[in-house]
């Protein structure tokens, strides 16, 4: 049975298996966000804060309309002060399977006012052949209507690592076999697959698997490295007060390239585990 252990350093939370590190959730300075995520070769496969994209960190959650607030990327359009999403809690459980992180998450805008609420479940585990980040958030609107606006910039959201990205030779692959973001940006598919050259011999990636509830949404991806889940890519959703959305993943960071990993057998391993 695998041994689990959570070791704090620097606002960072890292997961270790065996004394392996699989990866690390992390508070930054505007946003939470999960990174590195390790293969089980030790490959890292996550970016963050790249020069053109500061604000691309890892696996993350944001919105760039909240009530006409930005929280997608306030540093990178010049707001000050900035809106920051900040954890309030989080409460760690260790398992055999895994460890889970159960979050509360508090959007404020740049004076510091609530504008939105949510809640995280991070489960990360070791498989046989793959590294698991499952990620479920739900945003509420506790006591008025909250509108998130429509908008590409939005969602559940990852950004791979720059060596494995289409432009240094990676490959992004959906399932219906289209590749890269000339044939998969704005499709509608059961999961897409992010993988690249990690050394001159060796090939690693992760991938994408929508919890249900997805169907129908098309995918955001980009051959510099970014890729997003989200309801919003074409429409606006207003909450109610009192109701409450929800949206979530797996993320799958394996060794060798997406048929090397058989990454549609890890989607359909996926889709018995959670039925």
């Amino acid at each position: 049975m695998p041994t689990y252990e959570v070791r704090e350093l620097q606002h960072q939370q890292k997961v270790y298996v065996d004394g392996h590190y699989l990866a690390a959730v992390q508070q930054g300075k505007f946003r939470p966000y999960i990174h590195p995520v390790l293969t089980p070769g030790g490959h890292v496969v996550t970016e963050i804060a790249t020069a053109d994209h500061l604000h691309h960190l890892g696996i993350w959650f944001a919105h760039e309309d909240i009530d006409g607030v930005n929280f997608w990327a306030p540093e990178s359009q010049g707001l000050h002060p900035v809106p920051r999403i900040l954890l309030t809690s989080t409460d760690v459980e260790i398992g055999d399977d895994g460890v889970t992180f159960r979050q509360e998450v508090d959007w404020r805008d740049g004076d510091g006012g609530l504008c939105l609420q949510d809640s995280r479940v991070i489960v990360i585990g070791e498989r046989p052949d793959h590294t698991m980040i499952d990620v479920t958030v739900t945003v509420r609107a506790d006591e008025r209507p909250i509108r998130m606006g429509q908008t590409k910039e939005a969602g559940l959201a990852l950004r791979v690592s720059d060596q494995i990205d289409v432009l240094d030779g990676g490959c992004i692959t959906n399932a219906n076999g289209q590749v890269n973001e000339a044939e998969t940006f704005d499709q509608v598919s059961d999961w897409v697959d992010y993988s690249g050259p990690v050394s001159r011999t060796q090939t690693a990636g992760i991938a994408t698997f929508p919890h249900p509830g997805s169907d129908g949404i098309p995918w955001f991806t980009r051959d510099y490295g970014p890729l997003y889940v989200s309801p919003w890519r074409h429409e606006e959703i207003t909450l109610a007060a009192g109701q409450s959305r929800t949206v979530g993943a797996r993320f799958a960071a394996h060794d060798g390239s997406c048929e090397e990993a058989d990454v549609a057998g890890l989607y359909a391993r996926f889709l018995e585990e959670i039925a």
